[in-house]
């Protein structure tokens, strides 16, 4: 049972030996084994070095100090190589999804900004992320007197984009007809969320957007 027991496991162990030679008694082939003395001693060569050797020797004189039972010995030590083996895997995705957040982190957000008349006193300010990355704006509307017609000038609201969400619009209260000279201008200011922190270049900008409206109120035409 002893030499049965140390065999299953030592097999177990990558064999890197091609040829084995003991006192006179040779075997070839990986982990040859040779019995070799007059004590019958059984030598096993598989390519470990000595203090891994020391390591074996340990783990298999528990195993017969505790009577363990050699096959749940062997279906614990699976046990563990797959434990290893998800720690692994985790350890991969969580090092990949830390590359991605710094990758977004350095890459400046590229915004389409357009106002768009959807209803009689209705105006969408639209912006269309072009490359998902998250962005902070603040806008204004306003008309050739600087009239405030909508917007927030001071505070700064947050988009987080994703893919199939990429277009982001508010709608505002504006009535295009009442304005006299027919003119409308949006003023945005946009930046990264790591832009106060790493000051990259195209991470912050804006954006004056004139536009002229039509007589019936119901379109307006970008001003070059």
């Amino acid at each position: 049972m002893r030499y049965s027991l140390i065999l299953s496991l030592l097999l177990a162990v990558p064999c890197l030996s091609q040829t084995t030679t003991t006192g006179g008694a040779e075997t070839k082939g990986p982990c040859s084994p040779a019995v070799t003395g007059s004590n019958n001693n059984f030598a096993i060569e598989c390519g470990i070095g000595k203090e891994q050797g020391h390591k074996m020797l340990a783990i298999l004189n528990k195993i017969l100090a505790n009577q363990l039972d050699p096959e749940a010995v062997m279906t614990k030590l699976d046990e563990i190589q797959t434990g290893v083996s998800s720690i692994k895997g985790e350890l991969e995705s969580k090092k990949e999804q830390e590359e991605e957040a710094e990758r977004k982190r350095r890459t400046a957000p590229l915004l389409a900004v357009s106002l768009v008349p959807i209803a009689v006193g209705k105006v969408n300010l639209c912006i269309n992320s072009k490359n998902l990355i998250p962005y902070e704006f603040r806008y204004f509307i306003v008309d050739s007197k600087n009239t405030v017609l909508g917007g927030f000038p001071l505070s700064m609201e947050t988009v987080y984009p994703t893919s199939g969400n990429e277009l982001y619009c508010i709608p505002k209260d504006i009535d295009l007809t009442s304005i006299p000279d027919r003119y409308i201008e949006l003023r945005f200011t946009f930046k990264s969320l790591s832009y106060d922190e790493l000051h990259l270049p195209g991470h912050g900008g804006e954006a004056i957007l004139k536009y002229k409206i039509a007589p019936d109120g119901k379109s307006i035409v970008l001003i070059p």
